[in-house]
Formats: structure tokens, C-alpha cells, sequence
């Protein structure tokens, strides 16, 4: 009797532990932060109601994660103390934005206001996309070029790095 009351009250337990936290589906969308300088083109209020927009469509269509590209090419949409600013966000690398605002920590804010998941995607070996492109002052490349390999003209992190 005490081991079937004792089964009874452990399933009783396991059924509202999980009517109160359900699992659910993992959703997500990305959104990345490379095209053709859509964010440099556009001010600081453009982009948040652009970033708005696409969290209020998503969330509509049942999406309840976002993977936000915060690290596209060894640079940074967030304030970071190691990577300059994305040339991809202010249109020059390493300049800040001319209104001061935290990308990552806008989306953040956004994404669980609406109760989705935010998850930060980065891009972890990527430099520099064409032979061209100029690194800023304060790139670890300058510091450590040691670190890293050319491929077809293009700048990577060292994977193999002794």
C-alpha cells in the first residue's frame, strides 16, 4: 500500500511538474547580419524597427527562437573589449555606430519580451571576405598574425595554430 500511495504521489508530482514547464518544440530562425550593408545603410531607429518587424513576424509564424548573427567576420555587433565593431552595422570597421546601441543586447531585450529565446551566432574562423577589405587598427591581427592563414585571398583564424 505505502509503495503504491508513494508511486501515486511521485506520478501526481512528475504530471504538474511538467503541466507547469511543457516541453516544446525548438523554432528558430536566423537572422543574419551580412547583406549587401543593409544595417549600415540605415540608422540606428531604422534598424530596430527593421529587427522589430522581422521578431513580430516570426513570432506570429510560431517561431520561438532566434539565432542572431552577432559575429560575422572576427568583428562584433555588441560592445566588445576584443573585437572592433562590424563593418557590416556602422559601414567602416572598427567605427562604432554613430547613435550609440547594443545590437545584441536590443535583440536580447526584444526576443524575451515576446517570450522567445535569443541564441548568439558567430562566425568563429571568417576574417575577411574579399582581398580588399582593410582590417581596423585594433584587429588581433595586427597584434598576432601568427594566428591566421590566407586562403583564396581571403583571411581565416589559424584552426591548426600551435
Amino acid at each position: 500500500m505505502k509503495k503504491t500511495f508513494l508511486f501515486f504521489i511521485t506520478s501526481i508530482a512528475a504530471i504538474s511538474a511538467f503541466a507547469i514547464n511543457p516541453k516544446r518544440e525548438f523554432r528558430g530562425a536566423w537572422l543574419h547580419t551580412v547583406h549587401q550593408s543593409q544595417y549600415a545603410r540605415n540608422n540606428t531607429e531604422q534598424n530596430k524597427q527593421y529587427l522589430i518587424s522581422q521578431l513580430d513576424s516570426l513570432k506570429s509564424a510560431g517561431i520561438n527562437a532566434i539565432i542572431f548573427q552577432v559575429r560575422p567576420s572576427a568583428d562584433a555587433f555588441y560592445k566588445s573589449n576584443h573585437e572592433p565593431w562590424s563593418r557590416f552595422l556602422s559601414g567602416k570597421a572598427g567605427v562604432e555606430p554613430t547613435v550609440k546601441w547594443d545590437p545584441l543586447q536590443f535583440m536580447i531585450d526584444e526576443c524575451h519580451s515576446r517570450g522567445m529565446e535569443l541564441h548568439a551566432w558567430l562566425n568563429p574562423y571568417r576574417v575577411t571576405t574579399s582581398v580588399n577589405e582593410k582590417l581596423p587598427a585594433n584587429h588581433i591581427y595586427h597584434k598576432h598574425p601568427e594566428r591566421f592563414v590566407t586562403y583564396d585571398k581571403k583571411l581565416y583564424f589559424d584552426q591548426v595554430m600551435p
